[in-house]
Formats: C-alpha cells, structure tokens, sequence
C-alpha cells in the first residue's frame, strides 16, 4: 500500500492528509464545475457539459424512481445519488493519473514521515477504506432516518418480517457496500504503482508502457463501473427502507 504523511500520527485518530486533501480539492473541484455549468445553462440549446450532466441527473432519477417508492423519498435521494455518482466518478479516476511521489530529506516525526522514504500524494481518495466506510454509514443513517417517519413500519421490517436475516442485513450490507468499493479501487492503484517499478530496458525504454495502458484503460472503466454501482446500491438501500402507504420494496 502506498505511504502517506499522517497529521496527530501518534494518536488514534490519525488523520491522513493526502486522502484528506484530496477530498477537498475533489469537492472543490465538481462545486467549480457546477458553478461554471449553472452560468452557461441554455434552455433552448443544451451542449458540452450541460447535457453530461443533465444525462446523468436523469440516471440518477431514473435509478432512484426505480428503487425509492414514495415521493417523499425519491425527493430526498434523488440529489444525493447524483451528486455521489459526480464526486465518485472524479474520485476514482483521481488516482489513475500518474502518482506523485515525495521523497522527504528530513524526518517529521509528527507527520509519521521518514528522511528517504518515498510518499505517495496523488491517489483516489476512495482508495482509503476509512473514506468508503464513512460514506457507506453515512447512506446507512440516511436510509434508517428516511424510514424512520412512519417508525411502526421500519420497525416491522427491520426486526419482525426479516428477523434474523433484516438484522444481519443491517450489518453486512454498510461493510460490503465500503469495502467494494475501496477494494476495487485500491487494487487498481497498487497494480498501476507495481508496473510504474517495472525495471527499464537499456535503463530508459518503458518495458511496462503497453501494460500500463492496457491496465490504465481497465481501470478506467472499473472506476466507472464502481461509482455507478456505490450509488444504484444507495438508491436500493435506501429505497428498502422507504415505508410509506405507497412504497413499493426491491428485495
């Protein structure tokens, strides 16, 4: 795994700062790019970057009507899946440019940095699994907050017509829904780095150049594939739990 400089590294709230940095400077990134869409919307004749967006807005909503029966909560989910489809989408693609790597000529021991020991600071933030899980907890408050405003029904469904499995679901499903996504995007890293070490031929032909692209290429489209499927899943999760008179329930 690639090594990181950590603020409170002593402590066991350690805080990672490339993960950290990177979250920002994302976020940043995708409010700069609405900003810039909102300024150029044209209703009449759409083009560029507002039909991505409107497509992927209608994606979103066509998942979230799918899966969220009442209106209620599909006006509750609808925004949150398309905003965490964009940021997903540039979260995971984040790592797949070539990585920085810092070589430091001073420990910092307050930072967790060693004098020659070389950092990564240019990877996805979702190859962190701390980053994953808190956004898979986070769709798990959202999901039982959401059902929780008509409590006699989440109830029964949650702890009497699925008891047991509804509570093992209850567990496993947050743990699954993070840790597919960080495993996917951590191993596509890890494979990128190993080729980039792949010795040179003559000392500077890249002998792992067509398998770096190759790779770069795959992962491009698994990135893609696991934003898309954190967020139908979101909607699905979600949308179990939506427990009003005319919610339909995916099981």
């Amino acid at each position: 795994m690639p090594l990181h400089p950590y603020l409170f590294y002593h402590q066991w709230y350690k805080v990672d700062l490339v993960t950290a940095g990177w979250l920002v400077v994302t976020g940043i990134a995708v409010f700069i790019m609405a900003l810039v869409m909102r300024s150029r919307l044209d209703m009449r004749s759409p083009k560029g970057l507002q039909n991505v967006m409107e497509w992927v807005f209608e994606f979103t909503g066509g998942m979230t009507k799918d899966n969220v029966g009442s209106n209620t909560g599909r006006r509750i989910v609808a925004p949150l899946a398309f905003v965490i489809l964009v940021y997903l989408f540039f979260s995971n693609w984040l790592g797949l440019i070539l990585t920085i790597e810092w070589i430091p000529g001073h420990n910092i021991s307050s930072l967790g940095v060693a004098a020659g020991t070389k950092y990564s600071l240019l990877n996805s933030p979702t190859e962190n699994l701390n980053m994953t899980m808190a956004l898979a907890i986070l769709v798990w408050f959202i999901g039982h907050l959401n059902g929780l405003r008509h409590p006699w029904h989440w109830f029964k469904h949650v702890f009497i017509h699925m008891f047991p499995m509804g509570i093992i679901d209850e567990v496993l499903n947050p743990l699954t829904h993070g840790m597919r996504l960080y495993g996917n995007i951590l191993a596509g890293e890890v494979l990128i780095e190993a080729i980039l070490r792949i010795p040179k031929l003559l000392g500077f032909l890249p002998t792992g150049l067509p398998l770096l692209v190759i790779w770069l290429l795959y992962s491009a489209f698994v990135s893609t594939i696991q934003a898309y499927i954190f967020t139908m899943l979101v909607t699905l999760y979600i949308g179990n739990k939506d427990h009003s008179d005319t919610a339909h329930h995916v099981a």
